[in-house]
């Protein structure tokens, strides 16, 4: 029987602002239309660093009718640090292909009088673990990102239990009740412009085009603290090469729509696909080992 010749169910591990959500939402239509079936989604979110998707897709039948958006995070950094995850994203899953990618960026609150590292790290010395940072969840890829920029420079820092996620984080810039944060671009960049909090420094390979004036960590001399978040389409294991391929067809039609491009563009994303399945898996395995060995040198676990 011709595949597929019903909707598509992609879970989305995270709510509807998340990086990962608006991928699969700007990519849709265009899947949809390549496939000639009704692409869907189905957020089953929650567990420590959006575990709960990735669980369910796992139990999915392998008949690529259930898709799972998957992230750095709960790809490549759980199975690192998280004993009772219940599944192995290398063993339970086939990457398609990675999806797009965006910069984690390091802000503070206004009121800090801080614009950059530096300035941080002086306060810091000044007052030890007087500075409140806020590291979304216990589990995350922010979390890792926050430990290695305390086992790289020293700084001493208040950690102030996450709660909230993303949007509890921004929240308690804007009201002050924290001076750090770390989350992905796509839910700063309209705070970003309208001044509410103050960007330091990027997580990322190279300096973002909608993030042209933040230096990235690595220009400021710190290179153990990685690049930023992606997001990427994985089908639980044991589905058909011949599905899988349609998939991969699908995502690179899509992906290569104009109004893709401008849209995720527009919300600090960029477009950046595996160029076989052999290669998104290869992907997978590096990052895994990447987060692997930055647990390790920032005690993270």
């Amino acid at each position: 029987m011709k595949y597929p010749n019903k909707p598509i169910s992609i879970i989305l591990p995270f709510g509807p602002p998340g990086f990962s959500s608006r991928v699969g939402f700007a990519l849709q239509p265009h899947l949809s239309e390549f496939l000639g079936v009704d692409i869907t989604f189905e957020h089953i979110t929650g567990g420590f660093g959006g575990s709960n998707g990735p669980r369910a897709a796992a139990k999915a039948d392998p008949n690529g009718y259930t898709l799972l958006m998957g992230t750095i995070g709960n790809i490549a950094l759980l199975p690192n640090i998280f004993s009772d995850y219940g599944i192995d994203p290398i063993k339970c899953f086939t990457p398609v292909t990675k999806l797009a990618v965006t910069p984690n960026i390091l802000v503070v609150r206004p009121g800090l009088n801080a614009t950059s590292l530096e300035d941080i790290l002086k306060l810091s010395a000044k007052n030890p673990e007087t500075l409140k940072f806020h590291g979304i969840n216990e589990r995350s890829i922010h979390m890792l990102e926050f430990k290695s920029l305390i086992a790289e420079t020293g700084i001493k820092l208040r950690s102030v239990k996450p709660e909230g996620g993303s949007e509890g984080a921004i929240e308690a810039i804007k009201t002050g009740e924290i001076d750090l944060t770390i989350t992905t671009g796509p839910r700063l960049l309209e705070g970003l412009r309208l001044g509410e909090f103050v960007a330091i420094a990027a997580i990322s390979d190279q300096r973002a085009a909608f993030y042209p004036e933040i230096p990235t960590m690595a220009e400021l001399g710190l290179n153990k603290i990685g690049g930023g978040s992606w997001t990427g389409l994985f089908a639980p294991k044991g589905v058909p090469n011949n599905i899988l391929k349609e998939i991969f067809e699908a995502t690179i039609y899509a992906s290569q729509k104009k109004t893709v491009i401008q849209e995720l563009n527009e919300q600090a994303a960029n477009i950046d696909l595996n160029h076989s399945l052999k290669d998104a898996l290869d992907f997978v395995k590096s990052e895994t080992e990447r987060l692997r060995k930055a647990c390790t040198a920032s005690n993270f676990s």
